[in-house]
């Protein structure tokens, strides 16, 4: 299967604004940096119990083409979910796989 059928997910890559509160943490809300084409690959799933109350969490793989700076501190939104973006992989200089975990 070629790049472009299976990249059939819109993605919208967010980053985080340049604004800062009074005790520097960033608070410039989120600005869109690409909205582009992906494939999104669930690759694991865990509950765990943290502070008496149950978690999941699901990482996720979402390949991109290749796009210059994407950064782990930005995040991917695709319709409704919000995935925090861990790390950025190069793969061959034409796809990015950005490994994310789905934010509750």
């Amino acid at each position: 299967m070629s790049l472009a059928q299976r990249l059939n997910k819109r993605v919208t890559i967010q980053a985080q604004g340049a604004g800062q509160d009074s005790i520097g943490q960033p608070s410039g809300g989120w600005t869109t940096f690409a909205t582009v084409w992906a494939e999104i690959s669930d690759l694991t799933g865990r509950e765990y119990v943290a502070a008496g109350g149950s978690q999941n969490a699901v990482m996720t793989r979402i390949t991109i083409r290749q796009i210059d700076g994407v950064l782990p501190a930005m995040r991917a939104v695709i319709g409704v979910d919000t995935y925090n973006i861990q790390a950025v992989l190069g793969q061959d200089n034409r796809t990015l796989a950005l490994m994310c975990e789905r934010a509750a």
